[in-house]
């Protein structure tokens, strides 16, 4: 047997098995890391498409809280103008309830 053909029965085979799991492993991470890629791109685009989306939240709670503010300022105000309301109807009831008893007092007076 010459050099050659016994190079080619020993190490040959064994270069080719070597080979083939070399492949094997090179598609194994190859198929990882496209795995890992596309993870990454969807937490990109996830990323890009909740930007937006927490700034028109922060809109809408600002919004509403404005909104309940501006609420709870219109109660108070109405609460003090029916207070006035009642402040100036009963200060308008006691005028015209001393108003007669004043007069009886004047005709007692001339007389």
């Amino acid at each position: 047997m010459n050099t050659m053909d016994k190079w080619n029965t020993d190490k040959g085979i064994r270069r080719s098995e070597h080979m083939k799991m070399e492949r094997a492993h090179t598609a194994q991470l190859a198929n990882h890391l496209s795995s890992v890629a596309l993870r990454q791109w969807e937490k990109t685009l996830t990323g890009i498409v909740a930007l937006p989306a927490a700034a028109a939240m922060t809109v809408a709670a600002t919004t509403t809280y404005g909104v309940a503010l501006l609420e709870r300022a219109f109660e108070v105000f109405e609460t003090a103008i029916n207070e006035v309301g009642r402040a100036v109807g009963d200060g308008h009831r006691d005028e015209t309830m001393v108003e007669p008893q004043h007069r009886e007092n004047r005709n007692e007076a001339r007389a």
